[in-house]
Parts: C-alpha cells; structure tokens; sequence
C-alpha cells in the first residue's frame, strides 16, 4: 500500500474508534488506548434494547455492556484494533465488537489537535 506524505502543517485524518466490551472493562481499555497514544476517550454504559434474536447473533447475552469512544489518527487504527481485539478477547463471540468510522469534520485547528493529542506549538 503507497503511503501518502501529508505537506508540512497538514493534520492527519482522525476517526471515532467505538468499543462495545464486557462491563467493567472500560477502565482497562482507557488505558491500554493512552498507552498506545490515544488521549481522548470516553466511556458510557450501554443497555441493549434489541430483540433477543438480534443479541443472539450479535453474540451478546448481558444486557449490559461498556461503550468506549476514542478518537484515533488513522495512522494508528491498525494497532489500536489489533490490541482491543486480543487483549479483550473480542475474536471470541460474544465478547464485544470494534470498529471505526471517519469523522468528517472539526469545529476548528485547536479543537482538533486536542481530540488528536498534538501538542501546541510553543511560540519561541
């Protein structure tokens, strides 16, 4: 695959990484994600509210489940899915499932390098 080079001062594209995992998990994923670089996570509790047939082959028997949503360069996708899947074991059914999609848009240069977690440029 070509790697593209972005010109100088150009950001690099970020996507909404979203991890639905076994309750009680969500603390441990925050900090295998900041581990990897990724500083901008939030957690939720999730109730399923689908019909048992579609839990069923979802794979998912609790009702209850932590959500995690992180916003992650694309440069770092590949890894941050690689270790959610085998660190919590969500190539196992029923364990939970990742999965990322493209944010489009951000309200501004400083509030998109706060989610991405660049560092300001410091004025010399």
């Amino acid at each position: 695959m070509k790697e593209q080079k972005r010109k100088c001062g150009e950001m690099e594209r970020v996507k909404l990484l979203i991890a639905i995992v076994e309750r009680g998990l969500s603390d441990s994923l925050v900090k295998e994600l900041r581990a990897l670089g990724v500083t901008f996570n939030m957690s939720a509790v999730g109730y399923s509210a689908v019909g048992r047939d579609i839990a069923d082959f979802l794979g998912f028997t609790e009702k209850e489940r932590d959500i995690v949503y992180s916003v992650v360069t694309e440069s770092k996708v590949p890894s941050a899915l690689s270790m959610i899947e085998y660190k919590f074991s969500l190539n196992v059914p029923g364990n939970g499932i990742a999965f990322c999609i493209p944010i489009s848009g951000v309200g501004g240069p400083v509030s998109l390098r706060y989610i991405s977690g660049i560092e300001p440029e410091k004025e010399e």
